[in-house]
Order: C-alpha cells, then structure tokens, then sequence
C-alpha cells in the first residue's frame, strides 16, 4: 500500500508541470503524433503476431506515410487547439473524425499501392485496427490528463467563477485565467452577454445566458469575471445585466488590462467592480493639439490643488508638459499628500506648494508676483450644502470673496485664462452655497464683458463627481463597511454623475475654447435616482438591500434639492465643437445696478454682516430665497431697500413674522 503511495505520489509530481501549466499547442501536436507513432507500431505488431517473430515497422516511408497521413488531419481539424485538461464530448468528436479521415485515406493510399506495386504498405486489417488503436490513444490521454488535473487541484481554495463574454477576447482571458490562475480560479463556464438561447461550449465549458444563471443559480459559485472594455460595453447595450448578476449574490471581477493576465500579482488580485465603473461613460476625445499649445511651456496655477477636481486637474495637465504648476491650497496636510504622490508617480514633474488661502488677497498677490503664472484653473470652494447652511458667511467668503480676488489678479497681472470651476448648484440654487456660486460666476462674467479686457474668463459647470471628497459614493461605502443602515434623504431625489477625470478633462478642453465669458456647461448624461445608486452599491458589497442592509429616508436637508439643474430657466444653449460641452447662454446685461450690487455684497462679506450680505444675494440672484438660518428671516421688500443703501452703517432690525419660503 506504501510502495503505490510513493508511486502515485512521484507520478503526479511528473505530470504535475504539464496540467498546472498552459502547455503550447505545438507539444500537444507533438504528443498527438507520438501516440500515432504508438499506434502504427503496435497494429503491425499485432497483425503480425501470429507469426513465429513478430515484426515491427522500421523507420521507412512506409511508417512515415501513416504518421504524416494522420499528423495532416491534427492540422486540417486542429484537434490539438484546445485546451486538454478541459476536453469534452466535442473534442472526442473532433479526434475521431480525424482518425476515421486518415483510416480512410490509407486504405485509399494501400490501394493505390498495390495497384503499383503489386503489393501493399500493410494489410487492410492493419490500418483499421490502427484507427482503433490511434483513437483510443488520443481519447485515454486526454482523459488521464484530466482526471490527474482534478487530482492536482483538488481541496484548493480556488474560486469557482463565470467568464463574462464569449467573444475572442474573452475567450483568450479565460484560457489564461485556467492555464496560468488555475489555483485561484476554478472556471466553470461563460455567460453570453445576449438573451440567445446558449447550449454549445467552449474548451469544453458551457455558455449560458442570464435567464439560464437565474435558473440554476449555485451557492458554490464565488464571482463572474469580466473584462474591463467589456463594461464600456455592457454599461451602453445591456446596462441591466450587471444589475441581474449582482441580484444573485455574485461579485464581479475586472481585469484591468489583456497584459495583466501575464502578470500573476495583477491576476490575484483582480478588483472587485465598482459604482465607478457602472456609471462611467465612454471616454472623451480630446483635442490635444490644442491643448499642447495652449499649456505646454506655460506656468500654471492651480487653486484647490490638493482637492480632488484641483488634483486631477494637475495630473490632467501633465501629459501638455506644463513649465512648472503652482500648487496652491489651504490644507497642509493633503497638499504635502499630494506631493508625495506627484514625486512618486512624477518624479520629472516642475512644481511648487504654496500654502494659501485665497481670501487673502495680499497672500495671492505674493504668490503671483513670484510666481508670474499665465493660466489659472480655480477649483478652491466650500461646496458641502448643509455645512454651508449653518455657516453661510464662510460660503460667501469663499466662493464669491475669495473667487473675486484671483478674478481681479488675474486682470491684474494680464494672466491669459482664467478657468473657473463651478457648480450645478449655482442654477436656480436654493443654497448658500450654490447662490454664492452664482454670484461668483456673474462676477466673472463682468470682467469678461469689458471691451478692454485682456483676460480670457471662462466658467465651467458641472455635477456631482464621483468619489469626490464630497459625493455621496465615500459616505455610503462607509455607512456600508459599517453594517448601515444607509441613509437617504428622499425617495425620489436624483442627482447628475461624472467621473473625476472626465469632468477635469472637459475642464481643460473648455478652457482651450473659451474666447472669453462663456459658462461652459457639460452633457452629464441622465439624471441617476440616489435610492438606485445606494441599492447598486449595496448589492456590489454582496448584500441585499433592505435584508442585509436597510435603507433608511432621512429627509432633505436644508437648501437641498430633489434634483439639480445645469442651466437657468433664463439660460440657453448654444453647442460648440465637443459634443459633451454646451454654451450657457444668459439674458442679462452688465448694468451699473448690477455693478453696484456686485461691490455692495463684497463690503457686506468683509464686514461679515450675514444679514445684508443674504439679502443682497437675492437682488443679485433673484431666483435664489433665502430659507430660515440661523433664525434669520427672508424680507423681500426690505432686501429691495437695502441693496440701494450706501453702506454708511445703517441698521435695519429683523422683520418679525414674516413668511418665509421653505424649500420642498
């Protein structure tokens, strides 16, 4: 009993190599005509055997025709072109279609050549019994290769997975993950991306479509794998399916790129799919020529640089090859993070930190008298709606005061483009924080409207960014990590989405076109229901919404909308060269009333009156009411009064009573 331990044991440590490993077709084809090397030797041998001394074929062409006749058919049928530890019925088909086309084309070859020779290469007998012998050969070795394969890798901890696709591509992934990965994933079979009615296989695994999944679904099996252009894909023709897989409890696996199945670190880690990549676009095209000649060689400041739109925004600049970016933001510690993440990934990359914080009008003079930047991209902004609320001073203070002082630096210092980023929110906002936005862009658009101005202006508007510092995504993952419940504020609000890279490439290419005073508005697609997305993000965590994690409606919050609006109900569009970018087209005109109001509120945030500062807003941008805060009370008829005061100090006391518009 020891002594076929120690046999078995030492036979599979031989054979180990060949079935843990992709084997190249070319040895296979070799070992295929070995065996019918095996197979002509033996048939002589027993059609012989009933002489006194049994002859075998010596190396002549006699043997030479048999084999090459067989080896011919490997190649026609390319029967040696799968993967054999995964052989199937259809392969047995394949060998044996083989063996028959050669059985019979060598007994059209003996007759021939004793037609001729009047004699034959060997007996008719013999040549069938070669067939017989040949095809047993072929079918046994594909078996023991197999059984010995499920031995090897039998009690692993491999995960039991579905490859997404049946296309070329994703046919060469699963021949990898099975040929190099066997140890980590156990492939049982590939799901057709269509509704089509699946029944035939490949490399001997079976195609299903979703329908057939939904029927059958096994507990036993641990992930789906996907490739990563095969979502871009999906995500535009059957968005529905991941939603259908996720349903049954599977965790979808990407691999990044077609390299990365060469690559055994990648491969073990394969990412699990995220939000991110269900709710990606296809990817922009840009007009990079343009760009080059527009950033390349160019000084560049960024504010917000350590956020995560002023980040990108750096990184995007990059490739133009920039003569040195200044980095300029308030927070110390996610500024030298930044640093540290620019020298690792470039490390030839010209740059400066500056610490500043752009109410400082002496502070960013400084900086641009050091500095003597040509472009600016303005992405610094208080943007978290409720904190703004209850504290809207600093909302003012930063988004209109501080976007004032670099606007006005900017015309100062004959900078070339001034980019600004804003907000959906600015659009008939019902905040502090995207009234203040507006008012910034209405400033903006003043100094772009001077006929002596120098400056490009250009503002860029857009949505939510997914996994910003301040989207909702971060806070659901981790009211999720947490056990939940996942809150959402109301059943029906929506919200737009785009990717932190789109939406700094559009940044970019809308401040290569501006030609001065354009709020550039982007195609952020469809509105995306909050409550789907918390699901979706519960289900990609492998948990079922409402069972395993609850959902809970926590109602909106102060100065929060239902849904978010990229254009004014007094704005138009106009379209430009790219189709995702749109012109925002207003109505009104640059008054000296308007001017006035513009410098009016700018005294009113210096001298941190709220009060005048809140109804002065609403002059400014009319389609803004204030709501209750910080039990201040919205008068529209004394706001009227107010924004005409000289600012010599007057006080007006608080009107008692007064209707106040609450937002719904």
């Amino acid at each position: 009993m020891k002594g076929k331990t120690t046999i078995k044991k030492y036979l599979l440590k031989f054979i180990k190599p060949f079935v843990k490993n992709y084997v190249p077709r070319p040895y296979i084809f070799t070992i295929d005509v070995l065996l019918s090397f095996i197979a002509a030797q033996s048939s002589f041998y027993l059609i012989n055997s009933v002489k006194t001394n049994p002859e075998i074929l010596t190396l002549t062409w006699q043997l030479f025709t048999i084999v090459a006749t067989q080896a011919m058919y490997y190649l026609i049928f390319k029967s040696f072109a799968g993967l054999v530890r995964y052989s199937s019925f259809k392969d047995v088909i394949t060998q044996l279609k083989v063996t028959t086309a050669a059985v019979f084309s060598l007994l059209i070859i003996n007759r021939i050549y004793f037609l001729t020779q009047a004699e034959k290469l060997i007996l008719d007998a013999g040549i069938i019994v070669y067939g017989f012998i040949a095809f047993s050969l072929l079918f046994f070795f594909r078996v023991i290769v197999k059984r010995i394969y499920k031995a090897i890798n039998a009690n692993k901890n491999s995960k039991m997975a579905y490859i997404l696709g049946t296309d070329r591509y994703d046919i060469a992934m699963a021949e990898g993950l099975i040929s190099e990965f066997s140890d980590a994933f156990n492939i049982v079979g590939f799901i057709n991306t269509s509704d089509k009615k699946m029944g035939n296989r490949i490399h001997g695994l079976p195609i299903y479509n979703i329908h057939q999944i939904k029927k059958s679904s096994s507990s036993s099996i641990d992930a789906v794998i996907v490739r990563e252009e095969k979502i871009e894909i999906l995500r535009n023709k059957n968005s529905q399916l991941f939603a259908e897989l996720l349903e049954l409890k599977y965790k979808i696996l990407k691999l990044p790129k077609p390299e990365d199945l060469y690559n055994k670190k990648s491969i073990s880690k394969l990412k699990e799919i995220k939000i991110e990549d269900l709710l990606q676009r296809t990817p922009i095209s840009l007009d990079k020529r343009k760009l080059f000649s527009l950033y390349a060689n160019k000084t560049i400041l960024v504010t917000g640089a350590a956020g995560s739109i002023g980040s990108e925004i750096v990184r995007q600049l990059i490739p133009f090859q920039p003569k040195c970016i200044v980095l300029v933001d308030q927070a110390e510690t996610p500024l030298h993070e930044l640093s540290v993440s620019l020298d690792k990934d470039f490390p030839e990359l010209n740059y400066t930190k500056v610490v500043a914080n752009v109410r400082s009008k002496k502070r960013i003079r400084e900086v641009f008298e050091k500095f003597h930047p040509e472009v600016v991209f303005h992405g610094a902004a208080y943007k978290h709606v409720p904190m703004m609320e209850d504290n809207p001073i600093e909302s003012l203070s930063v988004n209109f005061h501080g976007t004032r002082n670099l606007a006005e630096l900017a015309e100062e210092y004959h900078i070339e483009r001034f980019v600004f980023v804003s907000t959906d929110k600015a659009v008939n906002p019902t905040n502090i924080m995207g009234a203040s936005k507006r008012a910034a862009e209405i400033y903006i658009q003043s100094l772009a409207s001077k006929e002596t101005q120098q400056t490009t202006y250009i503002t860029t508007r857009f949505g939510n960014v997914l996994g910003s510092n301040g989207s909702v995504i971060p806070h659901f993952k981790k009211q999720i990590k947490n056990g939940g419940p996942v809150t959402v504020t109301h059943p029906d609000i929506t919200r737009y989405f785009m990717t932190i890279d789109e939406a700094c490439q559009l940044v970019l290419e809308a401040g290569a076109m501006g030609k001065g005073g354009e709020i550039y508005v982007f195609d952020m697609g469809s509105p995306i229901k909050i409550i789907d997305l918390a699901k979706q993000m519960i289900r990609l965590s492998g948990l079922v919404p409402n069972e395993d994690i609850k959902i809970e409606f926590s109602g909106l919050r102060p100065g929060e909308k239902l849904y978010e609006e990229l254009l004014a109900d007094i704005e138009k569009t106009l379209p430009t060269h790219h189709k995702k970018i749109m012109i925002a087209q207003a109505t009104h005109t640059f008054t000296a009333s308007k001017n006035n109001l513009l410098s009016n509120l700018l005294q009113h945030v210096k001298l941190n009156d709220f009060e005048k500062a809140v109804l002065c807003l609403h002059e400014l941008v009319p389609e803004y009411t204030p709501i209750d805060v910080n039990d201040f009370r919205f008068d529209e008829a004394k706001a009227k009064i107010l924004c005409q005061d000289d600012l010599n100090g007057k006080v007006y006391a608080k009107p008692k009573n007064f209707p106040t518009k609450k937002v719904s």
